[in-house]
């Protein structure tokens, strides 16, 4: 991936006229799409092998429309990023049971995951500076799609994809609380060194 992503940076210095920190905002970006996709991909081959491809698209899908507003944890290692994010979707698609005929237990999952993102939302990197008013902007349209989801949640719950986007919903939420925690101690290691 270096390699690739090497020749690509190149290729635009040499042909675009790149400042130094232009050339290392693309190499930046250029890196994250690489790993991303190169994510995508084994978890594609993965759950297409044992018969889940659309399971994993819906949970991703789900994952995706809110994490990119509400935000949430991430790891400075890919290996690690690949085996929690693996270890999220087969037990959101695996493991985890059927709540959609469990009374109340659908209501819960969605009230905690709402009332999670109110109270914590966006949650970014440390070194991530955002304005109040784009913090809040992120916070109400990531509220605003959980609660869409929850009006569809509660009334689709003969469809078989229900519990995959709850629990995925859920466990974005409980990533909030991880994110938010490890931010809050980083800013006190900074202030009380």
């Amino acid at each position: 991936m270096n390699l690739v992503v090497g020749k690509l940076v190149g290729y635009a210095e040499s042909n675009m006229e790149l400042s130094r920190y232009d050339a290392a905002k693309l190499r930046f970006m250029l890196e994250i799409i690489f790993l991303n996709l190169s994510e995508l991909i084994l978890f594609i081959v993965i759950f297409a092998a044992i018969g889940r491809l659309t399971e994993f698209f819906v949970a991703v899908g789900a994952l995706m429309s809110v994490r990119i507003f509400s935000g949430g944890f991430h790891f400075k290692k890919y290996r690690y990023c690949v085996i929690l994010t693996g270890t999220i979707l087969a037990a959101a698609i695996l493991v985890l049971p059927d709540v959609s005929q469990m009374n109340g237990v659908l209501e819960g999952l969605i009230f905690v995951t709402i009332l999670l993102n109110i109270v914590l939302a966006p949650v970014s990197k440390r070194n991530a500076a955002h304005s109040r008013k784009s913090n809040i902007r992120m916070k109400v349209i990531s509220t605003l799609i959980l609660f869409v989801y929850a009006l569809w949640l509660l009334g689709s719950r003969d469809n078989l994809y229900v519990s995959i986007v709850a629990w995925m919903l859920f466990i974005q939420a409980v990533q909030l609380i991880i994110g938010k925690v490890l931010i809050l101690r980083g800013d006190r290691k900074k202030r009380y060194g």
